[in-house]
């Protein structure tokens, strides 16, 4: 794996032995965290005892790190860190007056921006030991060699996960969602693609078989593999293999609807956790994204658009425009989905409508939504502004790596436009790590090479 960074005296700060020792274990924990969130998912984030589970653990650890590191000064310069501090902000107001009402349920609610603290955290990290970006990266090698059990536990879940032993009530210790499969599917291919990490032919057809898995399941994580992997492949441009693949995978993906439908039936799903792992069901989430198809496919779709619609009337063309309903309410409950959208009944109702977007604008109004836009709008440019510069400079590996998290990024970004995903801790936490390792490199690129040009890239 290429070292992307040394130590830089103009952004490391020099702080004692002992403080520089506890950042590295923070993020030692902090790496252990995620890798459980990818590997185990909802069983991971249940453990610790209520109301402090891992991530609250994590998060209040982190806050204790960030005031013994003290680099204030420089977490908060760039535009899109001082959007967020505005947008939590915002989201602290539109929270504490209903913290009486509803307790518990108005902070969880609240995460959803404020687990964006993880992001100042990584920031702080990387100012202070610009060398933490080779260990990050070195982390994130080691996820990839257990990448296979992320496909097991899946597969566990969505066929076995009635007999999946349960620890802490009626969540399993293993579960993971297709959301979570996808985007973590599209950071590993990519880091693959970029060159930091080399994998067998074994790995590439777990990769694609898992990828079978999430399209036949869920139409927002396909997206969030396919979209983030081609954009990658054109900035590298890698346009043969681009081209290789998706004529591989058209011809695979025609036989394979040919055998079915000619030696087998294909039965319409009753819901989404049940839908076959199938080319004909693949077919079916494919057509759903473009225009008609199945029933069930078509029924999740138009629950997702009508929750929308009550939501955009009561927002933007009605009298919460400004404030929003608060975090705290159940926005089911209040809109009358509660009864809709549980597929499994074991689990309790869904609160939030399937979109973060969606979540910001029904519980902080249009400004919140508007701040949410202006910071990802924010963040993307920057990332992408550095990646161009980057690789006009000849410094391709870092170029590389912001490509790396910039399409990361998007990854979850897309899930979390069609599914709960940024409102609880399995992805969340992912998302803000990843927001704050985006802006933390561009940081530490922009101070060791300011000016310069040529073919260095270490």
């Amino acid at each position: 794996m290429p070292h992307v960074s040394a130590a830089l005296s103009s952004t490391s700060r020099k702080g004692s032995r002992g403080a520089l020792t506890w950042g590295d274990r923070y993020l030692t924990l902090l790496a252990i965290v995620l890798l459980g969130y990818a590997l185990m998912g909802k069983g991971f984030a249940y453990l610790g005892v209520p109301p402090l589970y891992v991530g609250e653990i994590a998060f209040l650890a982190g806050i204790a790190i960030f005031f013994r590191i003290g680099t204030f000064a420089g977490v908060f310069v760039t535009l899109p860190a001082l959007l967020l501090v505005v947008l939590m902000v915002w989201v602290l107001a539109r929270t504490i007056p209903f913290v009486g009402l509803y307790g518990l349920e108005s902070l969880r609610d609240s995460v959803v921006v404020i687990y964006g603290c993880f992001a100042f955290f990584v920031i702080g990290l990387l100012l202070q030991d610009a060398r933490r970006i080779n260990t990050l990266l070195r982390y994130f090698g080691i996820m990839l060699l257990s990448f296979p059990a992320i496909p097991v536990g899946f597969w566990l879940t969505k066929y076995w996960g009635d007999y999946i032993p349960r620890l802490y009530g009626s969540v399993p210790i293993v579960e993971i969602g297709a959301s979570a499969v996808g985007t973590h599917l599209a950071g590993a291919m990519v880091f693959v693609l970029i060159g930091f990490r080399r994998v067998s032919l074994v790995w590439l057809l777990v990769w694609f078989i898992t990828l079978a898995l999430v399209g036949a399941t869920t139409r927002g994580a396909t997206l969030a593999v396919i979209v983030p992997v081609t954009i990658a492949m054109l900035v590298l441009g890698r346009f043969r293999l681009l081209l290789t693949t998706m004529v591989t995978a058209i011809g695979l993906f025609a036989v394979l609807l040919t055998l079915e439908s000619t030696f087998g039936e294909h039965e319409e799903a009753k819901n989404s956790i049940d839908r076959p792992v199938s080319a004909h069901q693949i077919m079916e989430n494919a057509q759903s994204l473009v225009g008609q198809s199945g029933h069930q496919t078509e029924g999740t779709k138009q629950w997702r658009l009508n929750w929308w619609e009550i939501i955009i009337n009561d927002t933007i063309r009605g009298p919460n425009f400004w404030t929003g309903r608060g975090f705290g309410i159940n926005l089911a409950v209040a809109d009358g989905f509660a009864e809709t959208g549980n597929w499994r009944n074991d689990r309790p109702l869904t609160r939030s409508p399937h979109s973060v977007h969606m979540t910001l604008l029904a519980r902080g109004g249009v400004p919140a939504v508007v701040l949410w836009a202006l910071m990802l709008v924010s963040w993307f440019a920057m990332l992408a502004r550095w990646i161009i510069t980057a690789r006009a400079r000849g410094h391709e590996v870092w170029s590389n790596l912001l490509l790396f998290v910039f399409c990361y990024v998007m990854a979850i970004l897309i899930n979390a436009s069609f599914d709960v995903t940024l409102e609880g801790p399995m992805q969340g936490i992912w998302f803000w790590c990843l927001f704050g390792f985006g802006i933390g490199s561009v940081m530490v690129y922009r101070a060791k090479y300011p000016y310069k040009t040529g073919r260095a890239s270490r």
